[in-house]
């Protein structure tokens, strides 16, 4: 589909009731599971993980004897919606096109768990992926952390978590459509027609699910724009649409990380709305931009060997 029919039909879709979070889950599950798959031929497993809250994961293994470099991805959806499945088609291809063995997240969701819940449910998952890492066919000293929209902040979140903490280093930080700053008011970044995917009623009802308190959107972990340090974090690649609001601070966090002397690839596409990579099968240019931002990973892993 072209990319302006594509957009007029979002414009036409029927909204999510996010202010019934659980009518907004169902809806969304149910177009998530009609979608159209994308052919792998490695293995996809469900798996529940030995972590402190047994979290759920889906498993992408791709074909050939290993072990192979490893990517933890968390998916979007305003911390509040989605699963492994939201993500599915993009994991498929990433994994497939990286070589890697891709670790999706079914972390859990706020208004029942509020910050930092999920982000720490995630390093947890990054833990037990490098623990486990025989019976996963992975290496250990490659793995990289991945993610589009919220899911992109709880990326960013896993690197600063892993540089304080120094459990490990990740490889690299993939950032699809990455949300990096709670602190702005939407309706002071957003376009009228960047409503299209992301509006400001809905982003204020996800910030008020996520957070405990508003005074929580100046913490560096929530906003990771406000860190006070981009030294010594993994390179990576940021995905931006030109019509999606939260680009200028994706390009803003390139730019702080670049400053810093961290290597980055920024990847901007004309006339795409925020999360467009997702939808791989009606949108040619998500699926192009899914396969280089693999191909970004299978580049930096070959690097390290």
């Amino acid at each position: 589909m072209e990319k302006e029919k594509f957009i007029r039909a979002f414009q036409n879709a029927h909204p999510l009731p996010v202010e019934d979070i659980e009518a907004a889950r169902a809806l969304e599950h149910s177009r998530s599971s009609r979608t159209s798959k994308v052919a792998y031929a490695g293995t996809i497993d469900n798996v529940i993980t030995d972590t402190r809250n047994e979290t759920r994961v889906r498993i992408y293994s791709p074909a050939g004897r290993g072990p192979f470099p490893a990517i933890l991805y968390m998916h979007g959806g305003g911390f509040s919606l989605g699963s492994p499945e939201t993500s599915d088609n993009v994991c498929r291809i990433i994994s497939a096109t990286a070589k890697a063995v891709l670790v999706s997240v079914d972390y859990g969701l706020a208004p029942e768990h509020k910050f930092p819940f999920a982000l720490e449910e995630c390093y947890r998952v990054a833990r037990w992926m490098l623990d486990n890492d025989i019976p996963l066919n992975i290496r250990s000293d490659q793995l990289a952390v991945a993610g589009d929209s919220a899911g992109g902040n709880l990326a960013v979140g896993v690197c600063l978590l892993a540089r304080q903490r120094k459990d490990f280093q990740p490889a690299y930080q993939l950032l699809l459509c990455p949300l990096l700053d709670y602190r702005t008011e939407h309706a002071d970044k957003i376009s009228k027609i960047a409503e299209i995917m992301l509006t400001t009623k809905n982003s204020r009802t996800f910030r008020d699910y996520y957070l405990n308190e508003l005074s929580e959107v100046n913490h560096p972990l929530v906003s990771p724009l406000l860190a006070d340090d981009f030294s010594a974090l993994p390179p990576a690649t940021i995905v931006t649409a030109e019509l999606d609001p939260l680009a200028a601070e994706a390009i803003a966090y390139g730019e702080k990380l670049s400053a810093a002397g961290v290597a980055v690839k920024h990847r901007h596409y004309a006339g795409l709305i925020h999360d467009f990579v997702l939808f791989v099968g009606p949108l040619k240019e998500a699926a192009e931009a899914a396969k280089t931002v693999g191909e970004d990973l299978a580049e930096r892993f070959r690097s390290m060997d």
